[in-house]
């Protein structure tokens, strides 16, 4: 180890995050590092990079299922639903609430009657039926975000996390790992990333991480 580094002896092997936006050997790679002594640091590095990417975009990125998820629909702007999660990639059931909210006696759509808009990328389902009025009047389940294997990283069917995300979380990463001496840390929760490093996004950070931005008031 050298001088003046300071080291966290882990309890056991670090986890890394379940919707993990890269890898540590790519992080490893791109910091050029061959040991093995830093991997529990930088895994921690890794899950608090996804999670500031996540909360700062508002967004889930790898493809999950969300079962009965409600909106509230407001039929005066029209029949249109844009989903917390997108790309959608399959649109099962759309329900309306016909009871009360203690009773709430929800009725599927028919599949004519709700559909999505365009190719999902955007996450709109326009709905054809009629909408009750009122607030949680609707719901959804449906599949959304991307595929995430970065072990067949050249097979769309496979992964198709597009390279920018994955790009800007090893950054984030390489930046918290070069930054750690400065504030007296060897480990970075996502809670205290997002205190000290949150401002430290740059321009292409910035850039990035609107487009990728979700904002959907439900």
């Amino acid at each position: 180890m050298a001088s003046g580094q300071s080291s966290t002896a882990y309890p056991m092997a670090a986890t890394i995050h379940p919707r993990a936006l890269t890898t540590l050997a790519r992080v490893k790679a791109r910091l050029g590092i061959s040991v093995s002594t830093l991997d529990d640091l930088l895994t921690e590095m890794i899950s608090a990079a996804t999670d500031l990417i996540e909360s700062y975009c508002d967004r889930k990125f790898k493809s999950d299922t969300y079962t009965s998820e409600v909106y509230g629909l407001d039929v005066e702007d029209g029949h249109f639903v844009a989903l917390k999660q997108a790309p959608v990639t399959a649109l099962t059931t759309a329900q309306y609430r016909a009871g009360t909210p203690d009773v709430p006696a929800w009725t599927s759509y028919l599949a004519s009657e709700f559909e999505l808009v365009g190719d999902g990328r955007a996450g709109l389902v326009r709905i054809y039926g009629g909408v009750p009025t009122g607030t949680n009047n609707v719901r959804f389940t449906y599949t959304a975000g991307y595929l995430i294997d970065f072990t067949n990283e050249g097979d769309i069917t496979k992964h198709t996390l597009p390279f920018d995300v994955s790009d800007l979380c090893e950054r984030i990463v390489i930046r918290l790992f070069k930054r750690r001496e400065d504030v007296g840390k060897t480990t970075v929760s996502a809670g205290e990333a997002s205190v000290s490093y949150r401002a430290s996004f740059d321009e292409e950070d910035k850039m990035t991480l609107e487009r990728y931005r979700r904002v959907v008031l439900v």
